[in-house]
């Protein structure tokens, strides 16, 4: 059986915070059936009736909860279209999934809204419905709702009635064919802003008071729907797309068709408050979402293990669509820091996923386990499939396979069958190692004579037995004893091959440009060589980066000690100022510093040498039109170098933060840091922070930041009375990040592990759900260590008790063994 149509009325009372609702669907039943399973969450039914013929008749019906089904019997056997008509109430929850409320303050008074998330399985929390990716269908959507109030759904208004006392009915366009977790039903008090200059009229919508803001992502909404139409050829379906700024939202971002919804501080551009990082994430994000419009919601997953289908190339995008418009921006060389690194991180523990999951329906979920492999590693892949095509052909299939599923539903199978046939080329092959495969290779290459001698194996930081082996574009540069310089490309799929080189060959570098997903281990002879190129400087950033973090992979691995590492840096990197390995070389240090408190000592004297020698170099306070890259790399350093015990540095900032609570702004490039050191320095700092936080009008970006800085306090009792603030006062979709940034914190380490053993069901109760694995995730590699046999005693159960959890845990109680076995190996 399958859905054809929906008819949805809702009725939303932001008074009682409940909702009422009619739904009827339409339904082809393919063979005779006397059974329909429905999915529901968290409703109550109070009438079923099947129509057939014009005639409605009563159904029994069997909610199972737990199941989240629902179960109609038909009055007697039936087949072909029928309709089914269910009545029901639900509660407008505070748990930031399903159907939900949310409040903010403007002008003293607080404002109710109601909103939606439906991913991945809460459709089904707001009506009764087939709440699967591969049962699409199409809806008619109208509200009865107050008639000062604004309706958004996924398509435009098309009657608006008022009804008497103070209320109205709106009915919107009927959708395209689409999936149930990407409806939207927002209902509140909000301001809208559009662009009527072309179709799509595109809206940008915020809480009242915030609209003014909301420019920049009518601007950058406009330039990607404009690049997603003229990249795939496909037209975008729906007459407007909407921009919606939720006060209340835990995740980043959801890609709802044709209403976008947002956090506050990843779509809302605050002239001389938003720091330029920030902007960059607020136009890689509502990229990354208006990709979505095709990638996922015009072709949608038939099922949930092919989810990479809609995350890995909206994530590609993510850095597509900037570089179009700001190729100054040089983001694919983020995409290498963040992206290609994110998922190199994840995929390197034993326990992982392939970019396909396993499993069928109900059985998959995207979780802090799968997330970095179907966003991050994925688009590495997609980006290697790139340059083995080559752009044309890359473009040409993506057509090829948008135009051949449009509304409908795909497997992977479907996208590599619709390359191939769109392209001429066999990929499959390549398809197969880097999607299906678990892990990633490293290649380990050893130089005899005129011979490179390389062998690819799975790289993880523990043992492992793996015999997985994959399809490597490889690209190899060498430096040649006359300066001259060669680059040999192959492929390399087997599990060990030979590669002829020049007699005259001084040095070699493996993943030329940082392009693919894999790691190379030198012998220590050309390692050293590509030290002393690093010093004539011959190498690009990106190279540069590759060859320090594959070492540091290594480290922690215990191929090398950290010893090594940092004579290394101390070697070869003393005059690198370039964002790209320096920004890394800041993170690893931060990890050492915090994992190895018996060796700070000669950490922080190499990490401040470091980053003075950089910030000299591009000066503490930020210039008028300079590099992107390099105000990103001041604000990271800054903090670093306070972290090392730089004491110019901690002046510096000490000084800017007087002038901050003397009524002085601020730039914003450097603030984070600022008010980090202010924390650490200026006694009068906390009643400043909890002001700000208190102040309506202060931005939801500043309060992550004032947040942030509050987790810098050395006093244990500080830090604890935070703790107590943030289950108190703190939103609870902000909740996280201060637990975050405790378990980042040197003080909090000794600890931290018996705070959050003993409040771990508060926790439970008073997070969302996905923030509750995120502090999982945050807490037990880095506080747990000293705690191991006890974690595991702790979380083994849980993963029986909440199935949902079970590879979050597997995973933090992995990165604990590594992080636990890498101290004692170094202490």
């Amino acid at each position: 059986m399958k859905p054809i149509h929906y008819n949805l009325h809702l009725e939303p009372d932001l008074v009682n915070f409940v909702f009422s609702g009619l739904t009827e669907i339409e339904i082809d039943l393919e063979k005779p059936t006397e059974e329909i399973l429905l999915n529901g969450k968290d409703l109550e039914i109070q009438k079923c009736e099947v129509n057939q013929q014009n005639e409605f008749r009563e159904c029994q019906f069997k909610f199972k909860k737990k199941k989240e089904e629902i179960t109609i019997t038909l009055p007697e056997q039936m087949s072909g279209i029928i309709n089914l008509k269910l009545q029901y109430t639900g509660n407008l929850n505070d748990k930031l999934t399903g159907f939900y409320r949310s409040k903010y303050i403007y002008q003293g008074e607080t404002k109710h809204l109601a909103s939606t998330q439906f991913e991945e399985r809460d459709a089904r929390a707001a009506f009764p419905c087939f709440d699967h990716p591969a049962k699409k269908a199409t809806f008619d959507i109208e509200y009865i709702v107050p008639e000062k109030l604004l309706a958004i759904s996924n398509t435009e208004i098309i009657e608006e009635k008022l009804l008497g006392d103070s209320k109205k009915l709106v009915k919107f366009a009927r959708t395209p064919k689409m999936c149930t977790y990407l409806l939207y039903f927002g209902v509140g008090p909000f301001e809208i802003i559009e662009d009527t200059s072309k179709k799509p009229t595109i809206r940008a919508i915020t809480p009242l008071g915030k609209i003014e803001y909301a420019k920049l992502a009518l601007e950058v909404g406009r330039k990607s729907i404009t690049f997603g139409e003229e990249y795939t050829g496909v037209p975008y379906p729906i007459a407007k797309c909407d921009y919606i700024a939720v006060p209340d939202f835990a995740y980043g971002a959801m890609e709802n068709y044709g209403a976008i919804t947002f956090r506050e501080n990843a779509m809302l551009y605050y002239p001389g408050k938003t720091s330029t990082t920030e902007l960059m994430r607020i136009v890689s994000i509502i990229a990354h979402e208006t990709a979505h419009m095709w990638f996922g919601d015009l072709v949608s997953p038939s099922d949930w293990k092919y989810i990479w289908l809609n995350e890995s190339f909206a994530t590609y995008f993510t850095y597509s669509i900037p570089d179009y418009y700001y190729p100054e921006w040089d983001v694919w060389k983020v995409f290498i820091l963040e992206t290609i690194l994110g998922g190199m991180e994840r995929d390197t523990l034993k326990f992982s996923v392939p970019v396909e999951l396993i499993g069928e329906a109900e059985e998959v979920h995207l979780d802090p386990s799968s997330a970095p492999i179907i966003y991050q590693k994925g688009a590495a892949v997609i980006k290697m499939l790139n340059g083995y095509l080559d752009e044309d052909k890359f473009k040409k299939g993506i057509k090829f396979f948008l135009d051949k599923y449009k509304f409908e539903c795909a497997t992977s199978e479907n996208y590599w069958d619709a390359f191939e046939e769109a392209t001429g080329e066999p990929i499959k092959e390549f398809a197969d190692t880097w999607v299906h495969n678990v892990g990633y290779p490293i290649i380990k290459v050893e130089r005899k004579g005129n011979q490179l001698i390389l062998k690819q194996s799975r790289f993880t930081f523990l043992p492992n037995d793996s015999d997985s082996k994959w399809l490597i574009p490889l690209n190899i540069k060498l430096f040649l004893n006359n300066e001259e310089t060669e680059i040999i490309k192959v492929v390399f799929k087997e599990k060990e091959k030979i590669i002829k080189i020049p007699e005259n060959t001084d040095a070699f570098k493996l993943n030329f440009g940082q392009s693919g997903f894999y790691r190379v281990k030198y012998e220590d002879g050309n390692l050293e060589k590509l030290g002393k190129l690093i010093v004539e400087s011959k190498f690009s950033p990106e190279d540069l980066f590759g060859i320090e973090n594959d070492l540091f992979a290594m480290v922690r691995r215990g191929d090398y000690t950290f010893d090594y590492y940092l004579k290394f840096l101390g070697d070869y990197f003393r005059n690198v100022d370039h964002f790209m390995p320096m920004l890394d070389i800041s993170r690893n240090l931060n990890s050492l510093h915090l994992l190895l408190p018996n060796k700070r000592e000669i950490i922080d004297k190499l990490g401040r040498e470091l980053s003075e020698v950089v910030l000299d170099k591009i000066e503490l306070y930020p210039k008028e039109g300079e590099n992107v890259q390099v105000t990103t790399l001041r604000d990271s350093l800054l903090w670093s170098a306070v972290t090392y015990g730089s004491k110019k540095i901690a002046t510096f900032c000490e000084g800017k933060f007087k002038d901050l609570l003397n009524g002085e702004m601020i730039h914003s490039d450097i603030i984070a840091s600022v008010l980090k050191v202010g924390a650490l320095s200026n006694p009068d700092a906390e009643d400043y922070f909890k002001k700000q936080l208190m102040d309506e009008k202060v931005s939801e970006g500043e309060k992550f930041r004032i947040l942030n800085a509050l987790t810098c306090y050395k006093d244990k009792g500080k830090l604890e009375e935070l703790l107590e603030f943030n289950f108190k006062e703190v939103p609870k979709k902000n909740r996280f990040i201060t637990l975050a940034g405790i378990s980042r914190n040197p003080e909090a380490q000794n600890w931290l592990w018996e705070w959050y053993m003993k409040n771990f069901q508060k926790i439970m109760q008073e997070f969302p759900l996905m923030h509750v694995a995120r502090a999982i995730i945050m807490l037990v590699p880095s506080v747990g260590i000293g705690h191991e046999e006890e974690a595991r005693h702790f979380f083994e159960p849980l993963m029986k008790q909440i199935p949902m959890a079970a590879d979050t845990i597997k995973m933090a109680l992995e990165r604990l063994e590594i992080y636990s076995k890498f101290k004692e190996l170094n202490s």
